[in-house]
């Protein structure tokens, strides 16, 4: 995604980031992935717990926080304390986003209360994401991504027949709910911010973000016709839409929902057995358990038959590799986000706590450090 001259859409755009872990950070890879300048604002006394957590990579730095802050730099500043404040405000002067994720009333009680930044500089943008949104009953409760899938209902979507669900693989809420829809609402709000002059504070709740993501399944149960777990057309009613072992172990994502999916993969499983196969549980399981995965995948491609990789093969799987979606190789292999431009960030090492201090304190500059 390039403008005119393959210039990104922010590029220009400084974002001064003071949250940890994996939402806030991964919101600001998104906006570095659009073009973004992003400056981490660290605590010396507290580093980002996540930058400790394994595995590791080559330079000592946990692998997950290694992926979401690859070529950010690094402030070290003490909030606590006048002069760390009052660094933040001079860098503030020259920035156009501050992403925040501290529990509500927190910047306040620091003397950097949001709206009082906005009204100081009117094109500001702050960004206030946390779990539960800056107003609400659990305004000021702790919560992690099992919290918010449980309280939007998506958790339960997985619930099996026992009634009790799996732990997700993939932390959904903090990553869609939180990360990309707060991307959105601060690329949205610098759109705006074009048009009208003014930035403003955004309320950004991880756990809304996640709610809408349930607005179909939600609207269903609204008109009476709750979700019955594993009997729904999209979790196990359909045998056309599944999941199905193959002789070598592998398995493979059936999703021929449509009729003229159904008629191709009829006609591929007949093509490789030499026999109909009737389009039944039972039938599609001993029919896939045949022959290997990537067989299957090969001759049923044009019936919505894909394979499910292991973790371990996506990095080289052609299809990724093709589209620029991954770079590097060997332990440099790294995802970019899914802007084209964004490869070279991806392929920095993240920054050292406070690396780039000396750069920046003293006034913001308007230059651009190393």
């Amino acid at each position: 995604m390039t403008g005119s001259g393959g210039v990104r859409p922010l590029a220009g755009v400084r974002v001064l980031d003071l949250t940890r872990l994996l939402p806030g950070p991964a919101c600001t890879w998104y906006l570095q992935g659009l073009g973004a300048q992003v400056i981490r604002i660290e605590d010396p006394d507290g580093e980002d717990w996540a930058r400790r957590v394994p595995p590791f990579t080559a330079e000592g730095e946990g692998a997950w926080f290694a992926a979401v802050n690859a070529g950010k730099q690094s402030v070290h500043l003490d909030l606590k304390r006048a002069e760390g404040r009052d660094a933040l405000r001079r860098l503030l002067a020259e920035a156009d986003v501050l992403v925040e994720g501290f529990r509500p009333g927190v910047m306040a009680r620091l003397g950097l209360d949001p709206a009082e930044l906005c009204a100081r500089q009117p094109r500001l943008i702050v960004a206030s994401l946390s779990g539960f949104g800056q107003d609400g009953p659990l305004r000021g409760a702790p919560g992690h991504d099992l919290g918010y899938l449980g309280l939007t209902g998506a958790l339960g979507l997985g619930a099996r027949h026992d009634g009790l669900p799996d732990l997700p693989g993939l932390q959904l809420a903090d990553l869609a709910g939180g990360a990309l829809t707060a991307a959105l609402a601060i690329a949205a709000a610098l759109f705006g911010r074009e048009r009208t002059g003014r930035g403003g504070w955004l309320d950004l709740s991880i756990t809304e973000g996640t709610l809408a993501l349930m607005a179909p399944v939600l609207a269903a149960v609204a008109e009476g016709s709750p979700p019955a777990p594993g009997d729904e057309p999209l979790t196990g009613a359909l045998p056309v839409y599944g999941l199905y072992r193959c002789a070598d172990g592998g398995t493979v994502a059936v999703a021929a929902l449509e009729p003229k999916f159904q008629v191709a993969l009829e006609h591929g499983l007949q093509r490789v057995l030499g026999r109909p196969v009737p389009l039944t549980r039972p039938a599609l399981t001993q029919a896939f358990a045949e022959h290997p995965r990537d067989l299957w995948c090969e001759a049923l491609q044009q019936a919505c038959v894909t394979p499910v990789l292991d973790p371990a093969e996506v990095l080289d799987h052609p299809v990724h590799r093709a589209r620029g979606s991954v770079v590097g190789e060997g332990r440099q292999a790294r995802v970019r986000p899914p802007f084209p431009g964004a490869e070279a960030e991806v392929l920095r090492p993240p920054p050292r706590p406070g690396q780039h201090t000396a750069d920046w304190i003293g006034g913001a500059t308007g230059e651009e450090p190393d």
